[in-house]
């Protein structure tokens, strides 16, 4: 029981230093939280009226990436061609109900929820997007990595501009 809070502890703290990372626009610390394996998708959340199903798309995803593309992204918002992000939104990331659903000797498979908050530029409005995340961390060379995350977003249409950011 004591090894088990300690490693909710650790990840809960390796949740909330990957969210600060992001709300500082510190993406090259971000970055270096992840595995070079990392899968990192969004489906798009669908009403489906048939409970057997999911409410997701198994097709279309609103991205899919791997560690050359989340490279790719990153490198771009240092440039002026991310126009999406000029000036870059202000985001306050919410992670709660923090569960680890499966643990090996080193990965485990956590869920937990995700509140996102995003301001841009003068805009007197904000966006709010909420959802659950699926990740797997594994420990690499004594330091958690992300290896995979699926967040699935609780509205069917994002109420925000464009997905130029990482949830």
């Amino acid at each position: 029981m004591h090894k088990n809070i300690i490693l909710q502890y650790e990840i809960e703290q390796w949740l909330y230093k990957e969210s600060e990372l992001l709300d500082e626009l510190n993406f090259d610390g971000w970055y270096e939280l992840l595995s070079e394996e990392i899968s990192y998708t969004m489906p798009l959340r669908i009403n489906q009226m048939e409970e057997s199903k999911p409410d997701y798309s198994e097709a279309t995803l609103l991205f899919d990436d791997d560690s050359t593309t989340l490279k790719l992204r990153i490198d771009r918002l240092k440039t002026d061609m991310a126009w999406a992000e000029l000036p870059p939104s202000r985001t306050r990331r919410n992670v709660s109900n923090v569960k680890i659903k499966e643990m090996s000797e080193n990965e485990v498979t956590v869920h937990s929820n995700l509140l996102l908050y995003r301001s841009r530029s003068t805009d007197t409005t904000a966006d709010l997007i909420s959802g659950q995340r699926k990740d797997v961390l594994r420990k690499e060379n004594g330091d958690w990595k992300l290896v995979s995350r699926w967040f699935l977003a609780d509205q069917t249409s994002l109420g925000t501009r464009n997905l130029a950011i990482f949830v």
